[in-house]
């Protein structure tokens, strides 16, 4: 009984206007947002290989002349542009992409432009999950808004229960198919894409990728049936199709401008962290505390000695200016971080908001991929460090006394760049991706079931005369 209904609705959803408008709507922003995604990546990776050739040929140059020079000098990682970020960029855009380090510290992160006017990435880029939270969520609750109160005043509600089908398994039937219909739409726009991608040769066939477009699939399921559900709610909790329309419209705003905006507001009231002009304060006191108990001679430098007996004082005094200021950022960025996950779980009550972050997890990108890098940075400047000191004990006209900001004091002797630790970001492996989703994706999924059950419990008392 439920696959006959599953079936008959269906077919009215495949016939109706609003379907055939959107499958194309679907289908043409797919396409519009492929053709975006290919030009703007092969822009941004041109980009981003010239940068890093530079880089590369900056960093052989000074380890050629002089090692402890590359050791001190802030060197800048800059994250590579994702090739499946046409699923989703994840926010990548308004995130920092860049991460300054040496053999000392990591002293913190920046966001580098990716375009000569800035102001045009302020947009919003047409990738797969934006299509779907936005596009299909809202083609969704256009399909399902009066799928009750739509048949009540057709007189067709009445109608559909006389033929010995129960309420559940009818609302049942429409909400299966209402998702089914989405996901009709999703595939057939998916395809166009890969299609695009495939003849273009912008996109690798590779089990990763094709694991993540599978994922990706998966998790957009969850979240239309969310819609699904949502919509359903707003056609039975009034008797009038208009209203219902009222009501569907309201719910998709609130998922997707409200909930997700205010969020931040709320964050920064309910959980609060210095800003940076305070942190820079902070720093700048403990500086000045260690300047008073400093030791005398901290100061003096003559370059053209660089094994002068006060250049121990001095890198002893610089040592600890930076392990004093590294605890106080770090402290902060910690905050940061913290204050981001809170705010985050403030949205969970928007299904768009929790869709987003299942993508991220999908492409083990964004905020993810942003933490994978930064943790790996440091577990990579610890062996930067212990490879310098390694070099530096094999010179024994060095005195070994180690300066993190200046380029005296420990060895002069070039090093052969091959031999020197390269950090390679690594991709964000799939237990830190499915620890990451775990929450989001049982959310999701218990918000889904809870407002089905409402809607039945009030389909159950529904008047459908």
């Amino acid at each position: 009984m439920l696959s006959t209904v599953v079936i008959r609705e269906l077919r009215h959803n495949f016939l109706s206007l609003r379907f055939s408008l959107a499958l194309l709507i679907t289908v043409l922003v797919f396409g519009f947002g492929t053709v975006a995604f290919m030009k703007k990546y092969s822009a941004r990776m041109d980009q981003y290989t010239k940068y890093q050739n530079e880089l590369e040929r900056a960093a052989q140059q000074t380890a050629g002349s002089n090692f402890t020079q590359l050791a001190v000098k802030k060197q800048d990682f800059i994250m590579k542009p994702r090739k499946d970020s046409f699923i989703s960029s994840s926010w990548e855009n308004h995130i920092p992409n860049s991460i300054q380090f040496s053999a000392y510290n990591v002293f913190g992160f920046e966001s580098r432009a990716g375009s000569s006017n800035p102001y045009l990435n302020l947009t919003q880029e047409l990738e797969w999950s934006f299509i779907v939270s936005i596009i299909l969520s809202f083609t969704m609750l256009m399909l399902s808004f009066d799928s009750i109160s739509g048949e009540k005043e057709a007189h067709t509600l009445a109608l559909s229960l006389t033929n010995s089908v129960s309420r559940g398994t009818l609302l049942m039937g429409k909400f299966l198919a209402t998702v089914m219909t989405s996901m009709v739409m999703l595939v057939a726009g998916i395809c166009l894409s890969l299609i695009m991608l495939l003849v273009s040769g912008t996109f690798d066939v590779s089990l990763s990728i094709m694991g993540e477009v599978l994922g990706f699939i998966f998790f957009s399921g969850v979240f239309l049936a969310s819609i699904a559900a949502c919509g359903l709610f707003s056609s039975v909790i009034v008797k009038n199709s208009d209203l219902s329309l009222l009501i569907a419209l309201v719910l998709w705003v609130l998922f997707v401008v409200i909930v997700p905006n205010s969020a931040i507001f709320w964050s920064q009231n309910i959980f609060p962290i210095d800003t940076s002009d305070a942190v820079n304060e902070k720093v700048q006191s403990a500086r000045d505390a260690l300047e008073k108990s400093g030791r005398e001679g901290r100061w003096q430098m003559i370059f053209e000695q660089p094994f002068y007996p006060f250049h121990e004082v001095r890198a002893d005094h610089q040592t600890n200016l930076m392990n004093s200021e590294m605890q106080l950022r770090n402290a902060y960025y910690h905050d940061m971080f913290r204050q981001l996950e809170r705010a985050r779980l403030l949205t969970l009550i928007s299904p768009v908001s929790q869709y987003q972050y299942l993508c991220e997890a999908v492409v083990g990108g964004g905020f993810l991929r942003f933490q994978s890098v930064w943790n790996g940075l440091h577990v990579y400047q610890a062996q930067f460090l212990a490879f310098f000191k390694e070099k530096d004990a094999q010179d024994t006209g060095s005195p070994h006394w180690y300066n993190p900001y200046e380029d005296v004091s420990t060895t002069r002797k070039p090093v052969n760049f091959g031999e020197i630790p390269v950090f390679n970001e690594k991709p964000v492996s799939f237990g830190e991706r499915f620890t990451f989703a775990r929450t989001y994706f049982v959310v999701i999924v218990l918000y889904t079931a809870v407002v089905f059950f409402l809607t039945f419990a009030l389909f159950v008392k529904y008047d459908v005369r």
